[in-house]
């Protein structure tokens, strides 16, 4: 089952709740913790108990604010803890298709010639708008960036890499990485046919992105950090 991170972290928070206290959680309680409104809450709550990966309850309310109203409780499922161990798991371990996806494009890089960049930028293009995969998308995707990269100086270069690496926040640094060479390819008139591609491809990349795990996100930072130093 593919969770976003935005899910994701509802369902953390609900399972870190019901284990202090070993009781159902109210929704409020974990929009306030998110800082999202109640309804939002409630919203992504019960779309992730359509899921099978909570359980609702209803309680009645004893407190003094609305006395004997029914309250709506969230519990974590079978099936969420079971989700979170296998995620945590394939944290440790390396994926197979990353380790293969990442391979291939490394090996393009040891062939790749600076001053001729466009056979791979065709083929690189060409590939990339078959691909479904959010992470092997976004890997091609910043294949294709450090190949225009290679156009900048090698000062310039140096200070994108910097600021990727030097940004705790990953996705920030691949942003902001994505900004700068998609800036710099509007400057030049033979650029616009593939620009106008890969206009449509940065939304896809930034969405995956924020959707993303803080390891993938770490995990597109070392290969952009690999694939400079091939082509540097």
């Amino acid at each position: 089952m593919n969770i976003t991170r935005r899910r994701m972290e509802f369902l953390t928070e609900i399972k870190k709740l019901y284990e202090a206290t070993r009781l159902p959680v109210h929704y409020e309680r974990v929009a306030a913790l998110l800082g999202v409104s109640k309804w939002s809450s409630y919203e992504m709550l019960k779309k992730l108990e359509k899921l099978g990966l909570l359980s609702s309850q209803y309680q009645v309310n004893q407190g003094e604010k609305y006395p004997g109203r029914a309250m709506v409780l969230f519990a974590p499922t079978a099936l969420l803890e079971g989700i979170l161990a296998k995620n945590a798991l394939e944290e440790k371990i390396p994926n197979p298709e990353w380790l293969h996806v990442k391979g291939k494009l490394l090996k393009l890089f040891k062939g790749f010639k600076r001053k001729n960049p466009q056979q791979l930028i065709e083929q690189l293009m060409d590939e990339i708008s078959h691909l479904d995969t959010p992470m092997v998308f976004n890997a091609y995707f910043i294949a294709l960036l450090v190949v225009n990269l290679q156009t900048f100086g090698e000062k310039s270069i140096e200070l994108v890499r910097n600021m990727v690496l030097g940004i705790s926040n990953k996705e920030i640094g691949l942003s902001m990485f994505a900004g700068t060479i998609m800036g710099s390819m509007l400057k030049s008139a033979n650029q616009i046919p593939v620009l106008s591609q890969m206009s449509i491809y940065i939304s896809k990349f930034q969405e995956n992105l924020t959707d993303f795990n803080e390891s993938d996100q770490a995990l597109l930072v070392d290969f952009f950090q690999e694939a400079l130093e091939i082509t540097a």
